[in-house]
Parts: C-alpha cells; structure tokens; sequence
C-alpha cells in the first residue's frame, strides 16, 4: 500500500512543466514536458519520444490570455515563428475525465490525469505517409511520472 500512495502524493506535487504523459495505446510515445526557455514569453517546452526514433516533435507551450486555452507549437526548426508554424491545443481532464486545463499554466501543483492534443494524429499522418516510423495516431495522453 505505500507504494501506491507514494505514486499519488509524488503526481499530487507534479505540475505539468515536470511532467511525462505517455500515449493510452500503448505504442511507447511519450509527451514529455519541460520548463520554459530562459527569457521567453512562452509557458513551457515539449517533445514527443518514441524508444525507437527518439525525439518525434519538438514544441514551445504557450497560453492563450483570457480563457486559457494551452497551444503546443511545433518546432521542426530552430526559429520561433507564431504566426506560421502549425500550433495544437491540448487539453487536460482529470480522473474522471472532468475538465482540468489550468486557466494559468505554472500556477498548477498537480498534474491532470490526461490530455488530449486536437488534430495531432492526422498532421503526424500527412507529415509521415509512407514511412516506416510507426504512426502516433489520435491518442489519449496518460500522466505516467514526474520528471
């Protein structure tokens, strides 16, 4: 039993900048996220992993004003560039699949159970038709550990 309560007082204290989700299907993807460049606007950074061909996307994490709505930008490049790289929003639910995306990113203490990133799965698609890296596919993001 201290195991199992170790595992939810160690999530409890793990706000989303330390946290590694991992894909529900069980393919080995990793949504992995970080602390903000230093001196940047931006909220947070994120990769997503595979075992087999490492890091897949590169991402800054950015929060809209207002409503909050969270955005992962990709960066396939080394320029930030807002207005023309392709941006999805993520959004968290807790354990009861209940709405859980923080109005202000960084002022969280917990991580949320899952998050879903829109349109992700058909731009991985698109951008890798043809390859033989296996397809990350329109998934549920799972909080697997804190970094």
């Amino acid at each position: 039993m201290p195991a199992i309560a170790g595992a939810f007082a160690s999530e409890a204290s793990c706000p989303i900048t330390k946290s590694v989700y991992r894909d529900g299907d069980g393919t080995g993807f990793e949504l992995v996220f970080w602390e903000p460049p230093v001196g940047t606007p931006f909220h947070g950074t994120a990769i997503i992993n595979h075992p087999q061909h490492k890091q897949i996307y590169r991402f800054i994490v950015s929060q809209s004003s207002g409503y909050g709505s969270i955005w992962l930008t990709n960066q396939d490049k080394d320029t930030i560039n807002l207005k023309n790289d392709r941006s999805f929003g993520i959004t968290f639910f807790d354990r009861n699949f209940k709405s859980a995306t923080p109005l202000w990113l960084g002022k969280e203490t917990d991580s949320p159970k899952y998050a879903i990133v829109a349109d992700l799965g058909s731009h991985d698609y698109y951008r890798r038709r043809g390859s033989t890296l296996p397809l990350l596919g329109d998934v549920i993001w799972i909080h697997d550990r804190c970094q």
